[in-house]
This record gives C-alpha cells, sequence and structure tokens, in this order.
C-alpha cells in the first residue's frame, strides 16, 4: 500500500472515490510540480530561445511523442515529424522532437538517434533525455504537434496552439483530461498542408471556451504543488518544515550538448523563389523559401516551381546532378576564377549557374555563358547567406527583369517566406 496517492485536481480526487473509495485516505491533492515550474519558466522565454540557436523572427515547432505505437513516433514512419520538417520554411521555422524517455531506453539512444539521422541532418533537434531542455522548449515554443502524452496537456495548458500528430483514443480513460483533449483538438490531416492547419490552431484556440476549462484541469492548486509536496514529505519524517518557502526550481538554460555532427558538404534544398517587380535600378522583391531536399516525399503544392540548390561535392549524386544552383561554400578554398576554369561546369551541364561564396558579403554566380553576378549583401539580417543570394539572383535572371549585360546593377529586397526582417542584395554584372 502506498504512503499516499498523490493528486494533482479535486477532480482526480473524485474520481478516485468512484473507482477506489478505501484509497480516499491516501490522497493528498498536491497540484503538478512540472506545470508549476513551465509556468515559472515563461518570463525567460527569450533565453530559452537564444539557447536553443532561434534567430528572431523565427518560430518553434516542438513535436512530442509519448511511447508505443499510438505515439506520434509509433507511427508508420514518423512521418507527422519528417511533414515538419519538409513543409516548413527552414529559414522560418526550427522543429525540435521531444521524445519520452521510455522510448529513448526502449529502443536504446543509438537506435533513436539511426532512426532520426534522415531528420537531423535536415534541421531537426533533438534533446536528450536526460536533460530538462523539453521544458525550456516549451516555453520557448510557438507551436505543439503532440500525441496523448502529458507534454501534450502541458502544451494546452500554457496556452500554446497544438494539434495532434497521433492520438492514443484506447489508451486514455474515458471522461478524463486527456480524454477531452483528444475530442477537441484537430488531428493532423494529410490533405491539407501542415502549415495551415497550425496557423487555424493559432487563430482559433486562444478563444476557444472549452479548451479555457481544459486548461484549468490540469491543476487545482497551481503554484501550490512546491509548498504542498514539502508539506507532505516533512510529515513523513516527522521533522519541522524549514522557514523558508517552498520555491519552484527555475528551468535551467539549456546548455550545448553533443552536438549532431556537421555534414562537410552543405545540405541540399528545395527553394521557391518569386520575383515580382521590374527595372534595373531598384523595386524589384523576391520572396524565398527553402526546405531540405532530403525530407521531401514527392513534389508537393509547397515546392511549385522549386529549383534545387546543392553542393556540388556533396557524396549522394542525385542532389548535384539535379542542381539548378550549384553551392561552392567559401572554406573550400576557391575563387571564382578557379571554379570557372574548372570541370565544375562541365560535369554539371544542366545547372543554371555556380554560386561561388565570398566570406561576409555574398557570391559570385558563374553562368554558362561566361557572364559573372557578383551578389553583395548591403543589409545583412540573421537568415541572410551566400545560398540565399545565390537563389535570389536564379529567381531574378529567370524573371528576365533587363539583359545580362556587364556593368549592370540592380538592388533587391530579398525575403524569407514571412520573416518580419527583410535583407538587401546588390547586383552587379561583371
Amino acid at each position: 500500500m502506498p504512503a499516499a496517492i498523490v493528486l494533482s485536481h479535486d477532480e482526480q480526487l473524485r474520481r478516485l472515490a468512484d473507482g477506489c473509495p478505501e484509497a480516499v485516505p491516501r490522497a493528498v491533492v498536491a497540484g503538478d510540480p512540472c506545470l508549476d515550474q513551465l509556468s515559472a519558466g515563461l518570463p525567460f522565454r527569450a533565453a530559452y530561445r537564444r539557447a536553443l540557436e532561434l534567430r528572431p523572427g523565427q518560430r518553434l515547432v516542438v513535436v512530442s511523442s509519448t511511447w508505443g505505437r499510438d505515439s506520434v513516433l509509433g507511427a508508420p514512419g514518423a512521418e507527422v515529424l519528417r511533414r515538419a520538417l519538409a513543409e516548413l520554411p527552414a529559414d522560418e521555422f526550427r522543429v525540435l522532437a521531444a521524445v519520452h524517455p521510455n522510448a529513448w531506453y526502449g529502443h536504446g539512444a543509438w537506435q533513436i538517434h539511426h532512426w532520426l539521422a534522415p531528420l537531423t541532418e535536415s534541421g531537426l533537434l533533438l534533446p536528450a533525455p536526460e536533460t530538462e531542455t523539453w521544458k525550456a522548449a516549451l516555453c520557448a515554443a510557438d507551436f505543439l504537434i503532440g500525441d496523448h502524452g502529458s507534454l501534450t496537456l502541458y502544451g494546452v495548458a500554457l496556452g500554446i496552439p497544438c494539434v495532434l500528430g497521433a492520438f492514443g483514443d484506447s489508451t486514455v480513460a474515458p471522461g478524463s483530461p486527456m480524454h477531452r483533449l483528444g475530442r477537441l483538438l484537430p488531428r493532423v490531416s494529410r490533405a491539407v498542408p501542415l502549415l495551415p492547419q497550425l496557423l487555424h490552431a493559432a487563430r482559433i484556440q486562444p478563444d476557444d471556451p472549452e479548451l479555457a476549462t481544459l486548461r484549468q484541469s490540469v491543476t487545482s492548486a497551481p503554484g501550490e504543488s512546491a509548498r504542498r509536496l514539502r508539506r507532505l514529505f516533512y510529515t513523513w519524517l516527522k521533522l519541522p518544515e524549514p522557514a523558508h518557502p517552498a520555491a519552484t526550481r527555475a528551468i535551467p538554460v539549456p546548455s550545448p550538448g553533443p552536438a549532431t555532427p556537421r555534414l562537410p558538404h552543405l545540405p541540399a534544398t528545395l527553394v521557391t523563389a518569386t520575383a515580382t517587380g521590374a527595372g534595373a535600378g531598384g523595386g524589384v522583391t523576391v520572396r524565398i523559401r527553402r526546405f531540405p531536399a532530403a525530407a521531401q516525399r514527392a513534389q508537393s503544392r509547397h515546392l511549385a516551381d522549386a529549383h534545387l540548390a546543392a553542393d556540388p561535392d556533396d557524396p549522394d549524386p542525385r542532389w548535384p546532378r539535379s542542381a539548378d544552383v550549384l553551392l561552392v561554400p567559401a572554406e573550400r578554398g576557391l575563387l571564382p576564377d578557379e571554379v570557372s576554369g574548372s570541370s565544375l561546369p562541365r560535369r554539371f551541364p544542366g545547372c543554371g549557374l555556380v554560386a561561388v561564396e565570398e566570406a561576409g558579403h555574398g557570391c559570385t554566380a558563374l553562368f554558362a555563358d561566361g557572364t559573372r553576378l557578383q551578389a553583395r549583401w548591403t543589409a545583412r539580417p540573421a537568415w541572410a547567406s551566400f545560398a540565399v543570394a545565390a537563389s535570389a539572383a536564379h529567381a531574378w535572371v529567370r524573371s528576365g527583369p533587363v539583359p545580362l549585360r556587364p556593368g549592370t546593377r540592380a538592388r533587391l529586397t530579398v525575403r524569407a517566406g514571412d520573416h518580419p526582417e527583410a535583407g538587401l542584395v546588390e547586383f552587379t554584372v561583371r
């Protein structure tokens, strides 16, 4: 027999009385220490976002998975997690997987890392199970994709817009808060792109009265758990409580753990780039969205008219062979003259341009007819890179605003999707 049965809400006490009345004398409603800690962490949202290396304006999507066949990871191929990486523009979103420790220890860390390696190589954040990074991530999150694990209920309690990537309807207690959560939250649809589903949840959930009631069902003693639990423990010990107030411990700021190995080549990306406006003197805006190529399954609506940007030295030949834009980073130590005189253009004749990075500035774009276009960032937001400048050049040339004659200049506004901060790139034809 337990010395005490700790409950988080008075509603649980009533259900215990219905199901096992002889256990009620051992029951203690002590609130929820985890939710108290998460609530106390919300003022430190900015610190947690910096530690997770989110750039200003980026949005964080937390994908939580409990264990078992009905969990997000238990679904065939972890499809929802892959879709989050595949469909959400990489410059505007980061995706973090909060995997339950039971899954880590049931399968082993090597197996989890092996299964998710294609996704971590595409940018997935995968914190270790022994850390409290998942708590910091919930405080930092903009969206949550969950299942019937407790983390989903915590996210709803914190007011995070949430959709269900999986749900074990048969495993939750009828009438419980988790059962109501499964009834109220929308399920991820395969027929609709993921981003509109997240944005719809963000629009309607804050004012949903049923969700507001559900948020109140997580704990009936908000902020009281530390005090009530300490009193319970010291009563067992038959010792006087300390004189200082019981306090909730702050969630630690995530520290860099074992980093995902960085590949020596640039990852292949599918890029949608649309140029609007005309004229060499200005007024042209290029809007770019980049998606990891390896996470895609088929040409989808979000990849309409996308071009492929890849590293010519990527050992997976399908990417450079099919690339419209080849990217040569500065760390290769190659100058534009060396690249144009190399076998690179002959090896990949279908490529539209080869972009050679100029460290800190932008790139030089080399075209098959010998034309050179220098792209320099004159206003460089945090998301800017030579790869983005190269894709902007590709889109600008394809839109055909002016002939590419030596001396031609143009200044473009470049936007990373709906990111609020724009960049400026100056093009000069050599």
